[in-house]
């Protein structure tokens, strides 16, 4: 690393979800994980975040994988793939009404802060 300002990646496991590293954005290598009791509590807790931009869902089950394409409140769902692409022809922007991204609110589509790119990761 060229410079002591690099900070490691690290992996945070039982994050409370009333806590500041998971309402926040760290903007850093850091990856909370929030463990939830079934699909309708993970739903919960994902929707109940004030960002939406993009949310990222790892299951066996098809079912499972379009009720969450349907039901997470962000702009993009990615299933059982990493976003370590960019595709520029795909639209790309939050869920409207959220703190981030490009949000469709009282039916036109308003730029939101775009600093936040912050990804919910579910595993079912």
């Amino acid at each position: 690393m060229p410079t002591e300002l690099y900070y490691e990646f690290t992996v945070v496991d039982a994050v409370p979800e009333d806590s500041l590293l998971a309402r926040e954005d760290s903007f850093g290598p850091v990856v909370t994980i929030i463990t939830g009791r079934d699909e309708d509590d993970l739903l919960r807790i994902a929707n109940d975040d004030a960002l939406g931009l993009q949310g990222v869902v790892f299951t066996t089950s098809r079912k499972s994988a379009f009720r969450f394409v349907e039901e997470l409140q962000v702009g993009q769902v990615i299933v059982n793939e990493t976003n370590n692409w960019w595709d520029v022809n795909m639209p790309f922007g939050g869920a409207g009404g959220r703190g981030t991204g490009w949000g469709r609110i009282g039916g036109k589509w308003t730029l939101l802060d775009m600093t936040d790119t912050r990804t919910g990761v579910i595993s079912l």
